[in-house]
């Protein structure tokens, strides 16, 4: 069996996003170790420990590109690996992807997961010019790449980041636990959930927007966000969020800690939004809909792909807040239509 080194760049993604894979590794008896930055105040050690996996934490920041910092995160990773000597490294993120690729031995097989392409691979300039090509040689040194939906697909392959087809494989995002995330009934309240990092790019401020139209019509819906505040030019500033709590248009439910949480406050929504500018497949969709939950997102790239429109959810144009309100109202308003 393998040594395998899995290597992210957030410390609850593990929990939240990985753990059905780590698990499902341990059990096929390969012995796993998981690598990201330490989150403070989050004890990721005992989680891994508690599925068998080793946790082993890697000093780098992510959502901020130095020179000096990159070549340190480098090093670090090439040290790791010198270390614990995995067979195979299997990263995602995009600070993964590339320097966990540049820092693998000849000797490791290395695999890359692109979980969507991000504000700076769409982008323009010299940052998305250098990352492009870092990525293109991550891809390069790479035996296997993951990708979440045709559009990305294509994209890099117009970019000349992806070059042989052949070694790409195409994922239906990154997978829900559905012994976890179970059906369960849809409240009578109209009550409208989406969970997301604080990011314009990530449809927060759509949503803000739409949320003042619902409640301008329909006092009684209730809509509710919840996430975690984030660095960078592309974040919400925190005055947005309690500005709009304040005139009583949202209920914020800060960050959710961990998967029970997540479940808590999908299971008394009756209706889930997602105003995303683009993703790869957004996980938090999937957690929704396996639960049983009408979705209202928008026609981009990897949302499109969680709904079939007038099924399971509605699609509606990016960045176009009247729209949003207007499919959550017309779900909010009628229980027969949520529950079909």
């Amino acid at each position: 069996m393998s040594r395998i080194l899995v290597l992210g760049s957030y410390a609850p993604s593990l929990e939240l996003f990985r753990v059905p894979m780590l698990r499902e590794m341990v059990m096929r008896g390969h012995e796993v170790l998981a690598a990201t930055p330490p989150e403070e105040g989050y004890d990721i050690e005992t989680v891994m420990r508690g599925i068998g996996v080793q946790y082993v934490p890697v000093p780098f920041v992510r959502n901020r590109t130095t020179p000096g910092g990159d070549l340190l995160l480098v090093h670090h990773l090439r040290r790791l690996m010198r270390e614990v000597q995995p067979d195979v490294l299997l990263a995602y993120a995009l600070k993964p992807n590339v320097f966990g690729a540049m820092a693998a031995p000849k000797d490791v097989r290395v695999s890359v997961m692109i979980t969507g392409l991000g504000r700076v691979l769409l982008g323009s300039g010299v940052t998305t010019k250098m990352a492009t090509w870092l990525l293109r040689r991550a891809c390069r040194r790479s035996e296997r790449v993951f990708v979440q939906n045709a559009d990305d697909l294509a994209t890099l392959q117009e970019m000349g980041v992806v070059e042989q087809e052949e070694r790409v494989t195409m994922l239906a995002g990154s997978g829900v636990d559905i012994d976890v995330f179970t059906p369960v009934p849809i409240p009578q309240r109209p009550v409208t959930l989406m969970l997301a990092r604080l990011l314009r790019s990530k449809g927060v401020s759509d949503y803000l927007a739409a949320a003042s139209l619902v409640k301008a019509s329909h006092p009684e819906m209730i809509l509710r966000l919840a996430g975690m505040f984030d660095a960078g030019r592309d974040a919400l500033a925190i005055s947005e969020i309690e500005s709009a709590v304040r005139r009583g248009d949202i209920e914020y439910l800060g960050h959710l800690n961990g998967t029970a949480a997540v479940k808590h406050a999908l299971s008394e929504a009756s209706v889930y939004a997602l105003p995303s500018w683009h993703e790869g497949t957004p996980h938090s969709s999937l957690e929704a809909m396996a639960m049983g939950r009408p979705i209202v997102t928008t026609d981009v790239r990897g949302c499109r792909e969680t709904v079939v429109p007038g099924c399971n959810g509605l699609l509606v144009p990016p960045r176009n807040p009247q729209a949003l309100a207007d499919a959550i109202i017309e779900l909010c308003s009628d229980p027969d239509l949520r529950e079909r």
